[in-house]
């Protein structure tokens, strides 16, 4: 079943609480999201973890360097997955999914201005990385008019053919899910579609009937 993914990057720790507590019914990840992890540290990792121990915690850190070092952290705090960056060094990629390996948990990898994200998931691959996500940049969507059309979801359906885990995030919301029906996708990362709305937890229900309805378990 598609999993549904709370993206939090609010800079403060009780709200990002509070968020998590009212979506708690419709979402499967809990995203501590880089900005939140900035500002609040890494126990509200442990924070979400102790809240909600059935939920899937995922630390957002987009390690570049000293990867098993940031993801021991982010795993003694009770996170189930961490995120590297998939522009990074591969040694950088591999230490991260060594340390995951090292406690049964997932390294995910996030294709934020990877060039070619079907060459690069390839070659990560090969290096034991099972999860990745395809990361539309919210930066280039406001400042370049990025959109979700049919090259993108391309190239997340290649992605998937590799036999990866894929998972996809950056202004997605309601309307933009159709375009991916049939897309045997693993996750679906929706931050400002569900936080920014007058009642997020009508959203975050909205959204996960969708996915339900567009993807049937």
């Amino acid at each position: 079943m598609v999993k549904l993914q709370l993206a939090m990057d609010t800079l403060d720790g009780d709200v990002a609480m509070k968020l998590a507590a009212s979506i708690a019914p419709h979402a499967d990840i809990f995203e501590a999201g880089t900005p939140l992890i900035k500002s609040v540290g890494i126990n509200i990792v442990n924070q979400l973890k102790s809240s909600h121990p059935g939920k899937t915690i995922l630390a957002d850190l987009k390690s570049s360097d000293v990867g098993a070092y940031e993801a021991n952290m982010a795993f003694t705090a009770g996170a189930d997955i961490v995120t590297t960056q998939g522009i990074t060094t591969l040694a950088t990629i591999c230490q991260v999914q060594r340390e995951a390996d090292k406690w049964n948990r997932r390294a995910e990898v996030d294709m934020t201005g990877v060039e070619d994200p079907v060459a690069r998931a390839k070659e990560i691959k090969e290096s034991g990385v099972s999860l990745v996500l395809y990361h539309r940049s919210i930066d280039e969507e406001l400042t370049q008019g990025a959109l979700w059309d049919e090259k993108a979801v391309n190239t997340v359906r290649e992605m998937c053919n590799l036999g990866l885990d894929v998972a996809i995030a950056g202004g997605i919301n309601y309307d933009i899910l159709p375009l991916l029906s049939g897309v045997p996708i693993y996750g679906i990362v929706v931050g400002r579609g569900i936080t920014a709305q007058l009642d997020p937890a009508k959203a975050a229900e909205k959204i996960a009937r969708r996915i339900r309805e567009i993807w049937p378990a």
